[in-house]
């Protein structure tokens, strides 16, 4: 009966709530893309996440995600990948699951983590829809790390002081996407997997946005859908270092400009060189934005643009609908979608 109450009380509050020192809440974001032309795809994402108090600066936390889509394959066969939440049917993942300590500006985690908790998250690179204004291809089409939706063991420290905030984590070197079995998320196994170094230096200053970080990759090579076995013992020894650079500049009033860059060390690497920029605006309570990337991959190039508009509706709702325009080595597309999302 007491677990009942309990329940009510959460729902009827509404939105991110509280009971019993827990925080519970849950984003909810689904779109239609189409290729125009071509065949129509519904893809949703959930993602529920809880936070506990444990007393003495410490928080337990947790956090799932369900990824359901329609159509089995791409509206487009773009490598940039212009949906940053569209993957294969994964009824449910961990993405978050440890213990946080915080106090004086310092924040310290250990447990299950994926890069996207914590880096390549801006203010403006967060409007656009392309998967690329997150985690530059440089990584994200090189290796098979942490990256959404796969997670991983990661320890993580945070440390900031005014508009200041430097971040340093270690996570194992393969994401994964399952509580149980061989690809469960709490394999910490540097001889097979490898492993891989992350920090970064952030500063923010009246509206503006400047972050710099690197990754160092050990061991890392071949962890792809082919499995490291299939590299030799030497090739899997390698350590690549991928620097990054992000910078949000305003402008005046509510414009700011953006510009990335990112440069993979491996020549051998899928992708060496990633720039991007684009210019983001508000507009009558709306955020609306203009971005192009390029991307120079091992037997080829790739060119992506993207016009998009972000309208907040319903309270703690938003509609989005982009346009993305991609020409490259694979040949040209274009694509479209509609996406709705909701916080609670």
């Amino acid at each position: 009966m007491l677990f009942r109450k309990t329940i009510f009380v959460l729902v009827s509050l509404g939105g991110a709530v509280s009971a019993a020192a827990q925080h519970f809440g849950m984003t909810y974001t689904t779109e239609l893309q189409t290729g125009f032309h071509r065949e129509v795809n519904w893809v949703n994402l959930l993602r529920m996440e809880v936070q506990c108090p444990l007393g003495g600066g410490f928080t337990a936390g947790a956090a799932t995600i369900s990824i359901a889509r329609t159509l089995n394959g791409r509206v487009a066969g773009d490598a940039l990948v212009f949906s940053n939440i569209e993957e294969e049917n994964l009824p449910l993942a961990p993405a978050v699951l440890g213990v946080e300590w915080s106090r004086a500006g310092v924040t310290v985690f250990a447990g299950v983590r994926n890069l996207g908790e914590d880096y390549f998250v801006s203010p403006c690179a967060s409007l656009f829809t392309n998967s690329s204004c997150g985690l530059f291809p440089t990584l994200s089409a090189v290796y098979r790390l942490a990256n959404y939706p796969l997670a991983s063991l990661c320890a993580d420290v945070k440390y900031t002081s005014g508009k200041w905030q430097a971040e340093a984590s270690l996570y194992n070197g393969r994401g994964y996407c399952s509580f149980a079995g061989r690809e469960n998320v709490f394999r910490f196994c540097p001889a097979t997997d490898g492993a891989m170094g992350v920090a970064s230096v952030n500063y923010q200053d009246n509206g503006s946005c400047y972050d710099l970080g690197f990754a160092l990759c050990g061991g890392m090579r071949g962890t792809d859908e082919g499995g490291a076995e299939e590299f030799e013992k030497e090739e899997k020894k390698g350590l690549d270092c991928v620097l990054w650079g992000n910078v949000e500049q305003r402008v005046c009033k509510g414009t700011s400009l953006m510009l990335q860059y990112s440069f993979n060390t491996w020549a051998g690497a899928e992708c060496r060189h990633y720039a991007g920029a684009g210019l983001v605006t508000a507009l009558k309570g709306a955020e609306c934005g203009v971005f192009g990337g390029y991307a120079r991959f091992l037997h080829g190039y790739e060119f992506a643009a993207e016009l998009t508009c972000k309208v907040p509706c319903l309270g703690r709702c938003y509609v989005q609908p982009a346009l993305h325009l991609i020409s490259g080595s694979n040949g040209r597309y274009a694509a479209g979608l509609l996406r709705f999302g909701c916080e609670i």
